[in-house]
């Protein structure tokens, strides 16, 4: 069982570096010539998510540091900061890439939209990790469940960053002057985000995590997406 979920680890975090090789590739065949545009610390921020994602399932043992898996309390906020990088960042810069506008307006997303992306995937973690608690103490895997144990992780960790996910859900809705139609829509994945969280139960199979929990992921995208498409403010 810890083989295979290794292994899912592994592959998914490789599908994310090989994600960004493959975009960033298409993006400079085409406009390789904006990219010496960027700035120094442009350039970076641009690279820091892939190999974040590689430190997270590799580590040579040359550096002699842990693989960031194997610290338990820091995984989940890894996985959020990753992932937020690549859905609120990546898209600013393969735009102005496009637009051969690199290097001329900032690449920094809104701080409160990359808040709100890197709270709600950091917590999407966390409840998986609720699932592995039973592995992850036989392998003393330090994660949230195994320190405090799962009913004190849902009320001391998960709780309160939903809470102030949503807060600031709210707070990047006023700051952007969303109309109403708009943000009903974007509520949709954290109103399903409370429902999942109010009726959990940690003896639960693995479809319905990749359904009920990583579904969020994609109907928040959609609803995103659709909001800023078919409706305007």
């Amino acid at each position: 069982m810890v083989q295979v979920q290794y292994s899912c680890y592994k592959k998914n975090n490789c599908h994310s570096i090989c994600s960004c090789v493959r975009v960033f590739g298409g993006t400079y065949l085409k406009n390789g010539h904006t990219l010496l545009l960027l700035s120094v610390s442009e350039t970076l921020l641009i690279i820091a998510f892939p190999l974040i994602a590689a430190w997270y399932t590799f580590s040579p043992s040359i550096l002699q540091v842990k693989k960031i898996r194997q610290t338990g309390w820091v995984k989940p906020f890894i996985i959020g900061l990753t992932w937020s990088g690549w859905v609120t960042v990546y898209p600013i810069v393969v735009w102005q890439l496009q637009q051969g506008d690199a290097g001329q307006s900032a690449i920094f997303p809104p701080f409160l939209l990359w808040l709100q992306n890197f709270l709600f995937f950091s917590i999407i973690a966390i409840v998986f990790d609720v699932k592995d608690f039973r592995t992850d103490t036989k392998h003393q895997l330090k994660t949230y469940p195994v320190l405090l144990g799962v009913h004190n992780t849902f009320r001391y960790i998960i709780g309160p960053a939903t809470i102030i996910n949503i807060v600031v859900f709210f707070l990047f809705q006023i700051e952007r002057h969303f109309s109403i139609i708009q943000t009903i829509i974007q509520f949709i994945p954290y109103l399903l985000l409370i429902i999942v969280l109010a009726f959990y139960r940690q003896q639960k199979s693995l479809l319905y995590y990749l359904v009920a929990v990583d579904g969020l992921v994609f109907v928040k995208a959609v609803c995103g997406i659709s909001s800023l498409l078919f409706f305007k403010k």
